[in-house]
């Protein structure tokens, strides 16, 4: 072998020693940059996780108030429709006991009517609130009151018309006195517990 020969096998190998060392330090970089993006992952893994659970068990919560409250709202709603039912049938009661209701009738007329007074009944009160009742009523009273040829959109009790107002003595609008006044005691009683 020449020394040119030399000079090349010389560069060669050099070249593949340096080549060799590049390739080894690139590979380790490689490992290196590969094994951190690993660590990464599965940090970025963890974390996520943890902060999926977290918004899976915030979420979670979220519809448990949110269902506690429907329940609630439905409950309420089905108590409310429990007692509108049951005014609503002391209405009808009422009404069946024609001579109760006349009585009844007579004294809301009695203590609140003023003279030129027009007595509104509801149409399901026709046969019953007469007009034969009302002028009876007005000559035991001593004041001029009258019965109208209209009825009123209500069911049951009267409507007094007056020169500058009107009465309203609707079973209704009783009913829903009493109502304020007694719904907390009715609501413990159907339901053993406040409204």
């Amino acid at each position: 072998m020449n020394n040119k020969e030399a000079i090349i096998q010389k560069i060669l190998d050099d070249a593949e020693q340096v080549a060799k060392s590049n390739i080894d330090e690139a590979e380790k970089t490689a490992r290196q940059i590969k094994e951190r993006a690993e660590r990464e992952v599965e940090k970025f893994k963890q974390e996520n996780l943890t902060k999926a659970d977290d918004l899976y068990a915030d979420a979670l919560e979220r519809s448990k108030v949110v269902s506690n409250l429907d329940c609630k709202k439905l409950l309420l709603n089905a108590k409310k429709a429990t007692i509108d039912k049951a005014f609503a049938e002391a209405v009808d009661d009422i009404m069946k006991d024609k001579k109760g209701y006349l009585s009844l009738i007579e004294k809301m007329i009695s203590s609140c009517a003023e003279d030129g007074d027009t007595v509104v009944i509801c149409k399901e009160d026709e046969k019953v609130i007469t007009k034969k009742f009302v002028t009876d009523l007005a000559a035991k009273i001593g004041k001029k009151v009258t019965l109208s040829k209209d009825f009123g959109d209500f069911k049951g009790g009267v409507i007094l018309e007056g020169k500058n107002y009107d009465k309203n003595l609707t079973l209704e609008l009783e009913l829903s006195a009493i109502r304020q006044e007694t719904e907390s005691k009715i609501s413990k009683i159907l339901f053993g517990g406040k409204k």
